[in-house]
């Protein structure tokens, strides 16, 4: 029997955003934040917890909260 990880997702979206000529990935959950990404979608091993991929993150999430205004919140995830 094999055993695994259920997991559910939060993702309500996905960005990306370049620093001095690194790319950062991400997905966005409005509930939980962002969980960084390596290219291939999976999370990274550590999660920055500031710096540069911070400072990408941000600048998207202000265009995206810009681009959201007056939209209803999304609809809470139903999990698994």
């Amino acid at each position: 029997m094999a055993y695994g990880v259920r997991i559910c997702s939060f993702t309500t979206a996905t960005g990306s955003g370049t620093v001095r000529g690194k790319t950062y990935h991400w997905d966005f959950s409005e509930m939980f934040g962002p969980l960084f990404t390596t290219t291939k979608g999976e999370p990274m091993r550590t999660q920055p917890k500031g710096g540069p991929a911070w400072e990408a993150f941000e600048a998207w999430h202000r265009e995206y909260k810009a681009s959201h205004a007056g939209k209803p919140a999304a609809a809470k995830p139903h999990c698994c």
